[in-house]
């Protein structure tokens, strides 16, 4: 018999299991264990059995990891019973590819964000039809398309991982699960007056109109700018090596004829190789950049006209579109963004001066 207010020992390994030791009345050293999980804000507490009844921590898991997914997806939700039988937890793996990107911060969070989204399920376990209710939920949500294809993709990975290291040997069932449309496409970008504009607003902030001018002549994303640093520059051959954060490659970049005395000014006041050309952090120059953008361009615009409103990014948008209606080939715009896929620049050619406008508009004289 279990004493009243036995304490309650946590289990080492899977999120949620407790159990406590019997002080008598039953089998040597036999547990009760538990359950204990957070739903709408209650915290709820669940006896499961004892271990001479022939219960255990992965047991436990499993049923509270169905409990949650039945509250969370609906009493249709798929409940994959206890098999006694070894298998990869989603969680454990979780942990090991995270352990295997130790060099990256970024992917770090990202991946620990998601550990617990199977619960405690065994890869074994985690059905397309679960992907596909997971995937529907985070769309009730109202999460956006592209949260919800991250989501996906990051889940994908997981499984690829374990399959890639012979850790799992069966399908990875977001193969089979449709990823939602994503209407990313950013119609704006600045005209030249619009540049000018700019310029002129931010003209008393070196560092900031610095950064603008890297982003005009290169086309680098946020962080491809703030990482650039002396060693990275070739003033001679007007060239900037440039690191594609999102691939871990680098490419070339080149300076353009605004931004070099600006260039060449703040190039002789670094002391080593690895001084930061741009000193303040990417989430400072976005605090610092947005709320002007805001204020000179996006007056009026929902907040939620990602196609129209002027952001951070734009100026990446801005340097592709103008090489676009300067006649530049699409190929090699592609080759300046460091875009691997040519259907990402597509978008571009639109703007080009062999567009047919010009046909078009002679068509009837």
């Amino acid at each position: 018999m279990e004493a009243k207010g036995t304490k309650l020992i946590k289990s080492k390994k899977f999120k949620g299991v407790y159990h406590s030791i019997l002080s008598n009345g039953g089998k040597h050293n036999d547990k009760s264990f538990y359950v204990i999980y957070k739903l709408n804000g209650k915290t709820h507490k669940v006896f499961m059995g004892k271990e001479s009844e022939g219960i255990n921590e992965p047991f436990c898991a499993q049923q509270r990891n169905d409990i949650i997914n039945k509250a969370r997806f609906g009493e249709d939700a798929p409940i994959v019973k206890y098999k006694n039988k070894s298998g990869v937890l989603f969680s454990d793996m979780v942990e090991k590819y995270v352990q295997s990107k130790t060099n990256s911060r970024k992917v770090t969070l990202a991946y620990i964000a998601i550990k617990d989204i199977f619960g405690n399920s065994r890869l074994d376990e985690i059905t397309i039809d679960a992907v596909n209710k997971f995937k529907n939920k985070l769309i009730s949500d109202n999460k956006s398309p592209k949260t919800v294809t991250t989501y996906l993709q990051r889940i994908n990975t997981i499984f690829n991982f374990a399959i890639d290291r012979e850790l799992f040997k069966g399908q990875n069932p977001c193969k089979k699960v449709d990823k939602p449309k994503i209407d990313n496409e950013r119609v704006r970008y600045l005209a030249h007056d619009e540049v000018t504009q700019l310029k002129e607003a931010i003209k008393d902030k070196p560092m900031l109109l610095l950064f603008v001018e890297l982003s005009l002549s290169t086309g680098g994303r946020l962080e491809t700018i703030t990482s650039i640093s002396k060693k990275d520059i070739n003033l001679i051959s007007c060239a900037i090596q440039l690191k594609n954060h999102k691939t871990n490659n680098t490419y070339a970049g080149f300076i353009s004829d605004s931004l070099l005395l600006l260039l060449k000014a703040r190039y002789s006041e670094l002391q080593t190789p690895n001084d930061k050309v741009i000193t303040t952090s990417p989430k400072t120059i976005q605090k610092q950049l947005q709320p002007l953008l805001n204020k000179l361009f996006n007056q009026g615009l929902d907040t939620k006209d990602t196609k129209n409103r002027v952001v951070v990014h734009t100026l990446r948008h801005t340097f592709a579109s103008h090489l676009a209606i300067n006649g530049v080939s699409i190929f090699t715009i592609m080759k300046l963004l460091d875009y691997k896929d040519i259907k990402d620049t597509l978008r571009y050619a639109k703007l080009s001066p062999d567009n047919g406008l010009e046909a078009v508009r002679g068509l009837w004289k």
